[in-house]
């Protein structure tokens, strides 16, 4: 394996100038660091991490812990991740919990055990009793949903915004009673959105139903399910907590031969890929997902870096995203 003084011996350098170049120092000349990289590239040099990690008590791995991995508004944070965290010499550790709050916490345990310098969490069924003995071994950053009561730094969308702008939206559409599928009680994003809602028909006069607000695990198979009883109450439009659950609300109208957006109209939340290539394109939000996650690594890669004791909490405005399930050609 090549090491670092065949490296040095290569370009006739020290190996200490060697180890600046690689760990990308101020003072070393740039002609002296191409150089010293173009031979790393030539001769087949990989770091040794392990050895690294032992005198700089440093991993250089990043925990992530996700609700969903095959929801593609959770792979979007993730790519913001990524991408931030390995242009600076980072690997990651992406783990999923399948929005299970036992997976999360055993994830949780096996990345503090010394496999990592910092840990990104969406939690999930958020409590702050569940993070206070983690945040005291490994710095946190906790992005998409927020824990109340907990000094975390955070980084999200403004869900109360999210919901008053899609829930007005469908009510200037001439949409009156709306019903909506939201995800766990417990969630901050789910119970934001739908003070935006509530705020929204305060709007038009119309009185909060609660009987039509129905929570779910936010799966497509929810909408599925979950559709046919709102249409039985008399919903002329549902709003769904994700782009996933509105898909499984517009495949139970397809099999019931229901008109959208004309009999029913549905909005999503995420602007998710698939949400604009449906045969229907959906109404949704876009939560600036990649950015998220860019902003979480950002935070995360200065708390451990700099150690220090400031706490951010970055709200992200989120954006309307009108199409035909319930807006234009109605």
């Amino acid at each position: 394996m090549v090491s670092i003084k065949d490296i040095a011996k290569y370009c006739g350098v020290s190996a200490m100038t060697v180890s600046r170049a690689l760990n990308n120092r101020s003072n070393i000349a740039d002609d002296t660091k191409n150089k010293i990289l173009r031979a790393c590239k030539e001769l087949n040099y990989k770091p040794n991490y392990a050895a690294k990690s032992l005198i700089t008590k440093k991993t250089m791995m990043i925990g992530l812990v996700i609700p969903d991995i095959a929801n593609q508004y959770y792979a979007n944070i993730s790519k913001g991740v990524s991408s931030y965290i390995e242009d600076r010499g980072y690997g990651l550790i992406l783990c999923s919990s399948d929005r299970k709050k036992i997976n999360e916490i055993k994830y949780l345990d096996f990345l503090v055990g010394g496999r990592v310098d910092g840990i990104i969490i969406l939690p999930v069924k958020p409590q702050k009793e569940d993070y206070k003995d983690i945040m005291e071994q490994v710095p946190i950053v906790m992005a998409d949903n927020f824990v109340k009561g907990l000094r975390v730094n955070f980084v999200g969308s403004d869900n109360y915004i999210g919901g008053y702008k899609i829930a007005l939206h469908m009510l200037k559409q001439g949409y009156r009673k709306i019903g909506m599928i939201l995800g766990d009680k417990k969630s901050t994003a789910s119970n934001e959105r739908l003070k935006g809602y509530k705020n929204a028909l305060s709007k038009y006069d119309i009185k909060y139903d609660g009987s039509i607000v129905i929570h779910s695990d936010s799966m497509f198979e929810d909408g599925f399910k979950i559709a046919g009883k709102l249409i039985k109450k008399g919903v002329d439009s549902i709003f769904c907590i994700n782009d996933t659950v509105a898909m499984g609300v517009m495949k139970y109208c397809y099999e019931n031969n229901i008109e959208l957006p004309k009999k029913l109209g549905i909005a999503g939340y995420d602007n998710i890929e698939q949400s604009s290539m449906l045969t229907i394109p959906l109404t949704t939000v876009d939560q600036k997902h990649k950015k998220i996650g860019t902003i979480a690594a950002k935070m995360l890669i200065n708390c451990i870096k700099e150690k220090s004791n400031k706490i951010e909490k970055v709200v992200l405005e989120p954006t309307l995203v009108v199409r035909k399930s319930c807006g234009e050609g109605r």
